[in-house]
Formats: structure tokens, sequence, C-alpha cells
């Protein structure tokens, strides 16, 4: 009988576990990030610091395409890209490029855009909130963004000259094309 007992609450105890690892998990669900970073939707807004200390918000660019691109110093396809990046910044009408830095202090940031002489805009991911909301796995990481702040591609992986050009052109505002 007492074995019965036992066995009796064992169970109820399984079950109690298994319904609040349930409940936790739909919770986490409910409670998390809404926002979809996904081809053909709004890309989630976000608010970060330059290397110049201004605030910038991704808002601040609706009606202009934006390239977005995600990357670190120590991050080899990274660097090959910033060159690249730097060339095509301010060449495009219409078409913005933002760099966002993975994690780095500003100094490490600022150290390496010296360095490489870039003139295009630096934001500040220190913390990881922007990585977190659009998903980044590996780096680096290029969101293209028409000009009315929807995500129209995603490239993971370093880029070449031609495909900047390629995706630039694709985002460029109809008004801004010669």
């Amino acid at each position: 009988m007492e074995r019965a007992a036992r066995l009796s609450w064992m169970r109820a105890l399984m079950l109690v576990l298994i319904l609040f690892a349930v409940g936790y998990a739909v919770f986490q669900a409910l409670a998390g990030n809404r926002e979809e970073v996904e081809v053909g939707k709004k890309a989630p807004d976000f608010t970060l610091t330059n290397l110049q200390g201004q605030t910038v918000q991704l808002s601040d660019y609706d009606g202009t395409g934006v390239l977005l691109n995600f990357w670190a110093s120590w991050c080899d396809p990274c660097v090959n890209e910033m060159p690249l990046l730097n060339e095509a910044y301010g060449r495009m009408p219409g078409v913005e490029i933002l760099a966002v830095n993975m994690g780095e202090t500003k100094e490490k940031a600022s150290q390496f855009a010296d360095r490489h002489r870039l003139k295009l805009p630096i934001l500040l991911d220190s913390n990881g909130d922007v990585k977190k909301r659009y998903k980044i796995g590996g780096l680096p990481t290029t969101y293209l963004i028409d000009d009315k702040g929807r995500i129209m591609q995603k490239f993971s992986g370093e880029l070449t000259r031609s495909e900047f050009i390629h995706f630039m052109e694709r985002i460029q505002p109809k008004s801004g094309r010669k």
C-alpha cells in the first residue's frame, strides 16, 4: 500500500512539473518579442549610438533604402567587406548604409574605423539587443530594407563589390534613380 501511494505521489509530481514546463514555454512565447524579422515584413526599429555619441534610429531613414550590415572587427569576412561598404557609401542617391558593430567597445570600433578610414555610419550594439531582435547568428549579415521600411532580403556571409552595388540598386527608391 505504501509503495502504491508513493508511486501515485510521484506521478502527480511529474504531471505538475510537465504542466509547469509547458506553461512556462507558452508564457515565454507570448511574452517574447512578437516582431518577426523576415522578408516582406517591416524591419524592427532600433535606437543605437554612433561613434560620435549621437543617437540614431532606423526609422530616421524612412523614405530611404537602407543596407544594414552587421559586423565585428574580429570577423575576417567583415573586415574584407568594410572597404567595399566604405567605397559604396554616399554614391547612390536614396540609399543609406548603416554598419552595426556587434558587441565591441566604442574604443575598439573607433580604432578599426580610423585604421580603415571609414566614412560610413558605424552604430554600436554593445549589449547585443539589436543582434537578438534581428536574430543574427553569424557575421557578416546584411539586410536590405526598402524605402517603406520593409525587409527585401537577408544575406549571411561576405558580399562582393558587384553584390553590394546590385543590392543598393534594388533598394534605391524610384525617385532617387537617374
